[in-house]
């Protein structure tokens, strides 16, 4: 390789920059812009996903038309093929186009074989080449700083001579986050560190940004999945510099105005007794709003699953004065529900999932119901990551209604502080054995309101008339 190093400096005239894509949802938006000569080291503890990441790199980029050789010192080529196509990456079918080749060398070969091999099968028909993994190759010449430092130069040079995309992938033991490789990391214009975690209980992935040239790095670290089918993705976490600006007001009912309005992307709680099935009222709102503004409604369950909601939705639809058919299509037109079970996830993890929903739905108005039971087991260190993801839905217009029981005063003071309304429902015992219910409104810079029991009957009441009204109009 040394030779054709030296013989394609000499003769070979770099031609157009080439450029490419990381392919892993949330990625591109890390790293940036991949444009030839360009070198990725992909670094990690074992199972990390490295080779799934250099695949899928290697993939999104075949399907482009862009030529890939993978080679590896590891891999055997039906297991790769056969766990890669699990994930979403059908190698074989780009295989079969010439735009990927799987090369395996024996683990076996001595450093000059190992390079001789690499250097018969690299050329410049590729756009991309990976090796997986150079730790063997470096730890081989760890003691010869010769040939260490010409083994350096030789993944200097390969991209810029080639003009390709050169991704080297390297082992790091458990437990380690230092690279230890020395100058590697100097050679490569950006470095990724795969890492696990244990978070509440659950195994959760970490890639670390610890370098992109010529590219601000603003967020260092964040988490992936790995899942069937999908993949790689990687969730861009939702943090913005600044906040954002107020949007139009959204219109909601003349008569509770100066209680209750406002404005597209506003953070909206509602606190209710911790009763079942307690805060329907506030779906049927949100609902009336959503219809009146033509305005699509995500609903995020960690109660209920999505069939009992619906139902139950339909009811309050039902009551209303709406037929079982009108109710229907109601719901199919204006309503999304997912049910997630937020003891599967580790928090942070949670939030990915929603956003993902999110960004798949696209609705206009959020509602997190039955916010009580993850926030009740896990809030105080986790408050940065729910103002984080509220002030990123903010930003997209997105108004978001959370609504649950208040089980914890200091939670529920805590949301209510970060939120923009916040509506508390509570029960009044009254001596004659009746029970009364207040709602407090409290909103940003204004004096807290109490609407008694009867102007909470009137106001749900409102809401079932103007859906029956919008109903009769469609």
């Amino acid at each position: 390789m040394r030779n054709i190093i030296l013989e394609s400096g000499a003769f070979l005239l770099m031609g157009d920059v080439k450029k490419f894509v990381m392919g892993v949802p949330g990625l591109d938006k890390l790293v940036g812009e991949v444009e030839t000569p360009y070198t990725l080291l992909v670094a990690g503890h074992p199972g990390a996903g490295k080779t799934t990441l250099a695949a899928a790199v290697c993939y999104a980029n075949a399907l482009q038309g862009r030529k890939c050789l993978y080679v590896t010192f590891y891999e055997d080529r039906e297991k790769f093929f056969k766990f890669m196509k699990r994930l979403g990456l059908d190698l074989e079918s780009v295989e079969l186009r010439g735009l990927f080749r799987f090369v395996r060398f024996p683990q076996v070969l001595s450093f000059e074989q190992a390079v001789e091999g690499i250097s018969k099968v690299v050329t410049e028909e590729y756009d991309i080449v990976v090796i997986d993994t150079i730790t063997a190759l470096l730890g081989s010449v760890r003691e010869g700083a010769e040939r260490r430092a010409w083994l350096l130069n030789y993944f200097y040079q390969l991209p810029t001579v080639l003009n390709n995309f050169l991704i080297l992938v390297a082992e790091l033991p458990f437990g380690e986050e230092k690279l230890g490789l020395d100058p590697i990391e100097f050679v490569a214009d950006a470095t990724l560190l795969l890492k696990h975690r244990i978070e509440d209980g659950f195994l959760t992935r970490v890639i670390e940004v610890r370098k992109v040239r010529g590219a601000p790095v603003h967020v260092a670290e964040t988490y992936f999945t790995i899942t069937e089918g999908t993949g790689i993705v990687v969730f861009a976490p939702p943090v913005l510099a600044e906040l954002p600006r107020e949007s139009e007001e959204i219109i909601t009912f003349e008569e509770y105005m100066k209680f209750i309005r406002f404005r597209k992307g506003y953070i909206i709680n509602v606190f209710y007794p911790p009763e079942p099935g307690a805060g329907l009222d506030t779906l049927l709102w949100a609902l009336a709003v959503a219809i009146k503004n033509n305005m699509r409604m995500l609903v995020v369950s960690y109660t209920n699953p999505e069939s009992v909601l619906r139902e139950a939705l339909k009811n309050k639809l039902m009551e209303c004065g709406l037929n079982d058919e009108r109710a229907d299509k109601f719901l199919d037109k204006y309503v999304n529900i997912a049910a997630l079970n937020p003891f599967a996830y580790g928090l942070t993890q949670l939030i990915a999932r929603e956003l993902m929903i999110i960004e798949r739905v696209k609705p206009d108005i959020v509602v997190f119901w039955g916010i009580h039971i993850p926030s009740y087991v896990r809030y105080v260190d986790e408050l940065k990551e729910l103002f984080n993801e509220l002030t990123y839905l903010k930003s997209k217009n997105v108004t978001t209604i959370r609504v649950g029981s208040c089980l914890k005063e200091d939670v529920c003071n805590a949301e209510t502080a970060i939120s923009d309304v916040t509506l508390r429902f509570v029960r009044v015992f009254k001596r004659d054995g009746s029970i009364d219910t207040r709602l407090y409104v409290y909103e940003r810079f204004k004096e807290p309101a109490v609407l008694p029991s009867k102007a909470v009957t009137g106001f749900v009441r409102l809401c079932g008339k103007i859906l029956k009204e919008l109903a009769d109009k469609l």
